[in-house]
């Protein structure tokens, strides 16, 4: 379950800004880096951080859940990645 903190719209608005930030770079440093937009593992998991920050800034996650919510979407964006199901 998640512990919500008390609204505060600047940090909030903050963590929402970063992680929408955060997932335009990835998107316009992996398009235009040699590979196009190939999907590598470092691509999935700083794509997850940003996805999970700014779902912090959104849910107003503790500092704690935000932290661990953040490390396991990049693990689980990587991961997926890697993985080819066909």
């Amino acid at each position: 379950m998640i512990e919500r903190q008390d609204r505060n719209g600047l940090r909030d608005g903050a963590l929402f800004l970063l992680g929408v930030v955060g997932i335009v770079l990835v998107e316009v440093v992996a398009s235009s880096g040699p590979g196009g937009s190939e999907q590598t593992a470092m691509h999935g998991f700083l794509f997850g951080c940003s996805v999970g920050i700014m779902c912090s800034g959104i849910f107003r996650a503790t500092g704690k859940q935000a932290i661990s919510s953040t490390v396991a979407l990049g693990i689980g964006f990587a991961f997926g990645a890697v993985v080819d199901v066909f």
